[in-house]
């Protein structure tokens, strides 16, 4: 291939692979799939210019959850608990009976609590239980933000 077709073939990637981790964060935060950011942070595209590849993928490091956001997860299998109430606190999902009381986001079994912040870590291990069992027996539905971010990104490269 002549070098300037080669450089020209290189930048297009190059940048599809921007645009393509761009718009996959940009899906995560419309659908609103983040609690702690850790999966917008875990999108991730690498250009291999000597294969010419583009890799998109979710650095399970940092979300290891992703793989069940993206995939769904079928019935069958109880997810882990503790990840779901954490979730919930960082949502504050019950925060309307939590007004004024403090409770850690991230689960700690040496904290000491008072009642009431014990009362309230019951009702989200509660909560998250629910969820759990709920995923259990129902599983989820997948959300293709990485496939939805390749397909938006390539029909707008097919419109330059």
């Amino acid at each position: 291939m002549p070098q300037n077709l080669t450089t020209l073939v290189d930048t297009l990637l190059t940048n599809l692979a921007n645009c393509i981790e761009e718009k996959a964060v940009k899906i995560v935060d419309d659908e609103k799939l983040v609690a702690w950011g850790k999966l917008r942070r875990a999108v991730k595209t690498k250009y291999y210019p000597d294969k010419k590849l583009i890799d998109v993928f979710v650095d399970s490091k940092i979300a290891p959850y992703a793989a069940y956001i993206h995939e769904g997860r079928e019935p069958g299998k109880m997810p882990p608990v503790s990840i779901i109430e954490e979730w919930a606190r960082k949502k504050r999902l019950l925060s309307s009976s939590s007004r004024g009381i403090k409770l850690p986001v991230r689960l700690n079994t040496s904290a000491k609590l008072n009642s009431k912040q014990q009362q309230i870590s019951d009702r989200y291990h509660s909560l998250a239980w629910a969820v759990a069992s709920k995923i259990k027996k129902q599983g989820f539905k997948p959300r293709r933000f990485l496939l939805q971010a390749i397909l938006q990104s390539l029909k707008e490269l097919k419109s330059v």
